[in-house]
């Protein structure tokens, strides 16, 4: 596959602090490593419901176009469970396909610390032509 997409990552990928991207072509799984940053707290020194969500609609996003021979989407909707805080340091994400379709992608994704799924969250992509 080509990895010129690596090349081209959105803005906000970098700003939530994206790195360790690793594409599984054989399972079609993508994880990415982002690091949640203390200006992304809350009064409760914990990470911010919608920094968690920004990073998994980011790694959905990347996942929608790599699976997906690189054509464009975009997220139509997304539901997100949060499961515990979320602290300030690494997260990992891992993502895959609910289901390919042939104009709509359905994705799920999850948000890992420490061993732990502190959020996961569902969306649907609509391919652009």
């Amino acid at each position: 596959m080509n990895q010129i997409w690596l090349k081209n990552l959105p803005p906000i990928h970098h700003h939530l602090g994206g790195h360790n991207i690793c594409w599984d072509s054989e399972k079609k799984e993508l994880s990415i490593d982002y690091i949640a940053l203390e200006n992304f707290t809350n009064p409760r020194a914990t990470v911010e419901g919608g920094m968690i969500c920004a990073t998994l609609d980011d790694v959905m996003g990347l996942f929608a176009f790599v699976a997906n021979e690189q054509k464009p989407a975009t997220t139509i909707n997304l539901s997100m469970d949060f499961l515990r805080p979320c602290l300030v340091g690494e997260v990992l994400t891992k993502c895959r396909f609910v289901k390919q379709g042939k104009t709509v992608l359905n994705i799920e994704s999850e948000a890992w610390q420490n061993n732990k799924m502190v959020a996961r969250s569902t969306a649907n992509f609509l391919i652009l032509n």
